[in-house]
């Protein structure tokens, strides 16, 4: 009986983070946690979000740039929709950051996490990645 209980509240817990895996994948490791045992976090939304008025490639170079001026390595890179849609991960030691770019006409709409080992996301540190995205040249 105790493990229906343990599961149950692993359950509920998934049910409760699984809105904010809504266009980050990021997020979902955090479910993916919960589900395993791990130490819960809630996050309503760990993601800095902005429309950069520059075509998604432009913005795309300037995101690249900033995660390895970070001395982040890119270990994932995603096209999608005919290059409308690209994600990637810069990753150092146990440092995670995951840039969403999304065509939107002449603008490109951007959204960023960052997290520190597993599940300890912080917004702080998105924004600011977001805001040397916005300012790169």
């Amino acid at each position: 009986m105790p493990n229906r209980i343990l599961t149950a509240a692993r359950i509920v817990m998934i049910l409760a983070i699984a809105p904010a895996a809504y266009g980050c994948r990021t997020a979902a490791t955090v479910g993916a946690g919960a589900a395993a045992g791990a130490a819960a976090a809630t996050t309503v939304n760990q993601n800095a979000e902005a429309t950069i008025a520059a075509p998604i490639a432009t913005v795309d170079t300037r995101a690249r740039g900033v995660l390895r001026s970070m001395g982040m390595t890119l270990v994932e890179v995603e096209a999608e929709d005919n290059g409308t849609e690209r994600e990637f991960e810069g990753r150092s030691g146990d440092n995670v950051a995951h840039v969403k770019l999304v065509a939107d006409g002449t603008s490109t709409r951007v959204a960023v996490s960052y997290r520190r080992g597993r599940v300890d996301y912080s917004r702080e540190e998105a924004q600011r990645i977001l805001a040397r995205i916005q300012q790169a040249r």
